[in-house]
């Protein structure tokens, strides 16, 4: 009888095993799949019902760490994914229709929403928008079709605008204001297909107007008035200006503009 017993335990391995990684007389996967990697730690195990994905799926890091849960759903071709890096950490959530990221997809940054963007067909479409570790929002951006098409905000924690652009093509084009903390204009910019154009004016925190430099598509028509720059409260503010990136910079990448901005200020 012992020896009956330790037979059927000896094949109760082999049994579960053999319900893996199997196909119907049609060659369709069905039930339990897994795949390792070449150092025998699992990259991946769900189930398939006639060829396809259904329910849950895990994937896995080389590392054993998870890499991706899927959750198919089976009235539809959408699944609901999440994405975390080999450290655990949530980098990204949202929808794939057709392997095709879809609605609202939102980034982490060591666990804390970094971003939130808007999708129709893989394809950046309608307001995405960045925050603040402490969770206000820190810029808004519309797109239209994977292309980024008209108002564009940045702002200071308190809520209180720090930039307002316009795009048009996927460019800068027109107006772009840039406002000091206490609320009144900073500076006064003109873009022509990303080009600085027409007069830009740059003033103080008191209102008043320090100077005026002209641009005709990039180029600058004036550099006496920067030439000549002599006083002592304007030196101060270019010089205050190296520990605030441009914000020809800033416009390439906002979010370390911003965080440079709050360590400066």
């Amino acid at each position: 009888m012992r020896l009956l017993f330790f037979s059927l335990l000896l094949c109760i391995p082999f049994l579960a095993s053999s319900q893996i990684n199997q196909t119907d007389a049609n060659g369709l996967r069905q039930g339990k799949w897994q795949k390792k990697y070449p150092n025998g730690r699992l990259m991946y195990e769900g189930e398939f019902k006639d060829g396809e994905p259904v329910g849950n799926w895990t994937r896995y890091h080389t590392g054993g760490q998870v890499k991706a849960k899927i959750e198919y759903d089976e009235k539809s071709d959408s699944a609901f994914v999440q994405l975390f890096d080999n450290r655990g950490k949530k980098v990204a959530q949202g929808t794939y229709i057709d392997e095709k990221k879809e609605g609202k997809w939102t980034f982490f940054s060591d666990n804390v929403k970094f971003s939130e963007e808007q999708y129709v067909n893989d394809k950046k479409h309608g307001t995405s928008r960045k925050f603040y570790p402490s969770g206000e929002v820190m810029e808004e951006a519309e797109w239209e079709n994977g292309r980024q098409e008209g108002k564009y905000q940045v702002f200071f924690k308190n809520g209180k605008p720090y930039m307002q652009c316009k795009f048009s093509n996927g460019k800068r084009n027109g107006l772009c204001l840039s406002y000091f903390k206490n609320g009144r204009l900073e500076m006064e910019a003109h873009y022509k297909n990303n080009l600085r154009h027409d007069d830009w004016k740059f003033y103080s925190d008191s209102g008043e107007l320090l100077y005026t430099l002209k641009y005709d598509e990039g180029v600058l028509l004036n550099p006496e008035v920067r030439d000549s720059i002599g006083n002592q409260e304007i030196k101060n503010l270019e010089q205050g200006r190296q520990n605030i990136p441009d914000p020809e910079k800033f416009m390439q990448d906002p979010s370390e503009y911003m965080r440079q901005m709050q360590m400066g200020r």
